[in-house]
């Protein structure tokens, strides 16, 4: 068994392709993996390799700049080059189906495609397709289009690599065309020609389906009559080589009173299928119209099969693309399923490392293992050495890098915690598990050599390109020449520049870090006492204890037994376990509270996000409640400004000082409320701006809320904010920034999105000369028809406030014609308000003399 193989076999490989296999839409693709894996097993093709690696300091992309990914699913590439194109591709992939609403069709579309190279190359050769070769072809060129749709939805998601692949398509819309016109599918799911193929088709369909009716029409007709009837077996007719044939008695036809052919005869020969004289006619003309039939479907099938020879050539490359979109897209959904990450793959040269933090076994992780994610750091031309109990996760550890090599080299997303950085080593070789072949004359310790020996060979040629997995280094025979020759061999690995992962429970190989900490490092698989079993975490930089005699203990050997053991251990050794023993514990201790720990910052973390995020709500919605009330008081004092100034012209008539002295008290009473409800202003950053002028953009401090300078009144501005205006001090106002004032600006120059229902420029269109119908809705019209003056004056008033709350600039007010009394009071409520800017009668498509329409400024 090569090495190639030997680790293809050991680390599981083989398993995942037969994932991958599943995530594989097209069945041609199927067999491409399984031809690749065969190929490599066979040691026929290995992984695709750089000629050379790319000189010091070179980019690996400009070593192998125009290096295009293979169309073989599952080919292992060690170029880094090649190695981040496809990564690229998934990534381009991944975010052109997220913003394509036709990626859900993608997997559907490519398992209807088939393998048509033969098709195409009997067209190729002049040879007339048949409906079932055709309708593959079909589909092929229908995934072709759907990639398209898919990529030209994508928008810029699609990156340089998929418009590659986009190019290489050759989409041949108007073969595609005519083929989903022509080829469509049966009753029973076979392809046929349908009618639309053409009118000549259509046609004589229609003829056969015309005669067959008539012919069917005839035979019951006949079946009526008196002697057939009397001859019949069953009273129904069928068919017989195409024909319509009567089910006779042969004793009644025996008498000559039915004359036909005899077209086929029952098992027990008293059954004759006869076509009577009087239906040879119809049969005839339904053959012939079945003869035309099948002549236009020939005719359309030869010339369908003209077209796919002249695009040949396309159809094969497009096959080929497809191969490789759903290699693409298989890979993306197999990285998906383990929670891979993309790494960044470097060249393995002497100053990178290997960095995987919080790896997972892949196939550990799609069996719905609850796998203990683990670091490992590593630089390349070290080793690593894994101990610690049996059953503990150092196999597993050991056979996780590999495998992150080997997915890697296939373009497949790593399942690590976080970006990972894996250098692309070009030759992996492994010992793992037991290779003794009866066949080979090899025990386990002479197949375990043989590797040793590859992987030392290996390394002489290729140090830094090469990472040896040893699972139990130099087991299988007497321990002390065992340890010895594991020391020696891990020695002539990292001066050879290898990078080494080994398993053992050989002490003398962990007092290596500390003679050479830089080429070797210790790492431990913990073992939890209390529990008497493995944690499976790995923790580096420190050995583990074997835990023999606890392993043992926990499967429930002898006690007395033990107890014999444990004394025969030299008590400098057995310190030796006891303490790595203690040390394990006190870091298992230490890592289950710094996870505590952790869980609980981000738990505390947690609800304290939440809990601003409520309480900044909450203040939001306070303020925006009062702001309302604020609002609406404000409303409420204009109004009663107004009504306080005609009570005292009144009672200034009727000579009443108290009166007076009432509406003034009242005024102060709410200017006292609406002080009490008005949110108090935040500390306003800036300064005030030193020059205003009319039409300027301010920010209101007292109110929060931006505003525009209406007048200036000496020191004192007025300012229109929203609905209402207020009067301020320069102090109170802050500049806009430039971006508002400009945005401003454009939503008046383009009258885009008014803030009001109305537009300036839309209501003064329904004033003047040329003045435009008002449309009537429930928020612009009030009715007051009906009510007393007094009842219609506090419904307009009541009216009038909800419109300017609502910014509502035009109002229509139905007083109808009467005796005139609502219209007066309607005019004079008018024209007391302050925001009334004009007024006029309705037109008589709006009531006419019935209707007042007011333009509000509030």
């Amino acid at each position: 068994m090569s090495y190639e193989r030997a680790a293809l076999h050991h680390l599981g490989w083989i398993d995942i392709c037969e994932q991958l296999a599943r995530h594989l839409a097209t069945p041609l693709a199927s067999t491409y993996l399984e031809a690749n894996l065969e190929a490599d097993l066979q040691g026929r093709a290995g992984p695709t390799r750089p000629a050379a690696p790319a000189k010091s300091g070179e980019e690996p992309e400009k070593a192998a700049e125009g290096v295009i990914s293979g169309t073989f699913i599952g080919d292992r590439s060690a170029d880094v080059a090649v190695v981040r194109r496809r990564y690229a591709e998934l990534d381009e992939l991944e975010a052109t189906l997220a913003r394509s609403a036709a990626a859900g069709s993608l997997g559907e579309t490519l398992t209807q495609v088939q393998d048509v190279r033969g098709a195409v190359e009997r067209a190729r050769h002049g040879a007339r397709l048949s409906a079932e070769e055709l309708r593959g072809i079909r589909d092929l060129l229908r995934a072709v289009a759907c990639f398209a749709k898919i990529c030209e939805e994508g928008g810029d998601a699609v990156g340089l690599h998929l418009q590659e692949h986009l190019r290489g398509f050759d989409p041949l819309p108007d073969l595609r065309e005519v083929l989903q016109r022509s080829i469509g599918d049966g009753d029973e799911g076979e392809a046929i020609v349908v009618d639309e193929a053409s009118p000549e088709l259509a046609r004589a369909r229609r003829g056969v389906r015309e005669q067959r009716a008539r012919l069917r029409r005839d035979a019951e007709r006949l079946m009526r009559t008196a002697p057939v009837r009397e001859a019949l077996r069953d009273a129904f007719f069928t068919e017989r080589e195409g024909r319509v044939v009567l089910p006779m008695r042969a004793d009644a036809y025996s008498k000559g009173t039915n004359p036909g052919i005899i077209h086929d005869t029952s098992g027990s020969g008293g059954t004759l299928f006869v076509e009577p004289t009087e239906l040879i006619a119809g049969n005839n003309a339904l053959r012939q119209s079945q003869l035309s039939a099948s002549a236009e479907v020939r005719r359309i099938l030869e010339a369908l099969s003209r077209a796919v020879a002249e695009g040949a050539d396309s159809l094969v490359a497009d096959l080929e693309g497809i191969l490789a979109i759903d290699g693409i897209r298989a890979r993306l959904r197999f990285s998906q399923a383990i929670g891979g990450m993309t790494p960044l793959v470097v060249v393995p040269r002497p100053e990178a490392k290997i960095d995987l933090p919080a790896m997972r076994h892949p196939l550990l992780e799609l069996a719905g293992v609850d796998v203990v994610a683990n670091d490992m750091r590593l630089g390349v031309g070290a080793a690593l050495i894994i101990s610690g109990p049996n059953a503990g996760g150092k196999t597993v550890a050991l056979k996780t890098v590999g495998l992150c090599v080997l997915l890697a080299q296939a373009g497949i997303r790593l399942p690590t915690g976080a970006r990972a950085t894996l250098p692309l080593f070009r030759e992996v070789i492994t010992d793992v598990g037991d290779d003794q072949s009866i066949f080979a004359n090899l025990s386990t310790f002479s197949a375990h050599i043989a590797h040793v020996r590859e992987a030392i060979d290996a390394a002489a040629k290729d140090g830094a390109g090469t990472l040896v997995l040893l699972d139990e280094i130099a087991v299988g025979t007497a321990p002390e020449q065992g340890t010895a020759l594991a020391e020696s061999i891990l020695r002539r690995l990292v001066e050879a520049g290898a990078t080494s992962v080994i398993t053992t429970h050989y002490e003398r190989l962990k007092e290596l870090a500390g003679e050479a900490p830089e080429r070797f490092m210790n790492a431990a698989v913990g073992f939890d006492i209390e529990r008497m079993a493995p944690t499976f975490r790995l923790t580096l930089g420190i050995p583990g204890p074997s835990s023999a005699f606890a392993v043992a203990r926990r499967l429930g050997l002898q006690e007395e037994l033990l107890t014999d053991a444990e004394a025969r251990v030299s008590s400098s050794r057995r310190s030796l376990e006891e303490l790595l023993l203690q040390v394990n514990a006190e870091r298992e201790t230490l890592s289950a509270m710094r996870a505590e720990l952790e869980a609980a910052r981000e738990e505390t973390l947690e609800r304290l996000a939440n809990a601003r995020k409520r309480e900044a709500a909450a203040l939001s919605q306070a303020r925006s409640r009062k702001q309302k009330a604020y609002v609406e008081a404000a409303v409420e004092l204009r109004s009663l400004r107004d009504e306080v100034g005609r009570l005292r012209k009144r009672l200034r008539e009727r000579d009443d000082p108290e009166a007076v002295v009432d509406g003034r008290r009242a005024e102060r009473e709410l200017r006292v409320r609406l002080h009490e409800q008005h949110e108090p202003p935040k500390p306003a950053p800036g300064a005030p701006p030193r020059e205003l002028a009319v039409g300027d953009s301010v920010h209101v401090v007292t109110l929060d809320r931006p505003g525009e300078i209406a007048a200036i009144a000496g020191t004192k501005f007025v300012v229109q904010v929203g609905a209402i205006r207020t009067t301020v001090r320069r102090r109170d106002l802050r500049p806009v920034g430039a971006e508002v004032i400009e945005a401003k600006r454009k939503v008046k120059r383009q009258a885009a999105k008014p803030i009001r229902s109305w537009s300036a420029s839309s209501a003064a269109s329904h004033f003047g000369d040329d003045a435009k119908p008002v449309e009537r809705s429930h928020d612009n019209t009030v009715d007051l028809r009906g009510m007393r003056a007094d009842e219609a004056e506090r419904e307009l008033d009541r009216f009038l406030d909800q419109a300017l709350l609502a910014d509502q600039e035009i109002v229509v007010i139905l007083h109808g014609h009467g005796s005139g009394a609502l219209r007066k009071v309607v005019d004079e409520h008018l024209a007391r308000a302050g925001y009334v800017r004009r007024k006029r009668q309705g037109s008589p498509a709006e009531g006419g003399a019935s209707v007042t329409i007011a333009w509000l400024d509030p």
